[in-house]
């Protein structure tokens, strides 16, 4: 469980395009709507000891959101968050707190204390320093704009579609 927590709390940080100074991020997400960003992601110790690498995408639409990589997979319809981690066989399924400042229940709090460069080649580079005095940095190397807005199921995730003796944690 508390790698689930950990590895969460590393994943979303992808959603820190909301970061403070992120003005040209912000403007060009907003003006495309629904999104899908793919990223690059490190998280660093404060000694500078490397704790994970990973790569994944984020897609957006209005509060939703759908985080996915290698080692997890986060959905959240704005009222209900799901975390699968395939790897771990666990399932963790909570509420959506949009109020919270804790990153770990809304991913969009990291408002405030971020910080946002844009990058030659046109990418992001977003650097947060998380509660726990980790470094998170994470590349973004793709924006790119969905037309057709996502069904509401994509923001959900289907329990009967996971393998059976996947363990769920229901902590709503």
């Amino acid at each position: 469980m508390r790698r689930i927590i950990i590895l969460l709390s590393l994943l979303f940080i992808s959603c820190t395009m909301w970061g403070q100074e992120s003005g040209v991020l912000l403007e060009k997400i907003s003006q495309m709507g629904n999104v899908t960003l793919e990223y690059a992601m490190t998280a660093n110790s404060s000694d500078g000891r490397l704790l994970m690498e990973q790569r994944g995408t984020l897609d957006i639409q209005q509060m939703s959101y759908r985080i996915t990589s290698d080692l997890l997979t986060i959905v959240s319809d704005g009222t209900t968050r799901w975390l699968y981690s395939p790897k771990s066989e666990e399932l963790v399924i909570c509420s959506a707190d949009d109020s919270s400042d804790d990153p770990l229940e809304n991913p969009f709090s990291l408002l405030s204390s971020t910080s946002v460069e844009q990058k030659k080649d046109g990418s992001f580079k977003v650097v947060h320093k998380g509660a726990n005095g980790y470094i998170y940095t994470v590349l973004l190397t793709s924006i790119s704009s969905k037309e057709t807005p996502w069904k509401a199921s994509y923001f959900t995730l289907d329990i009967d579609s996971l393998p059976a003796d996947v363990i769920i944690t229901d902590l709503r």
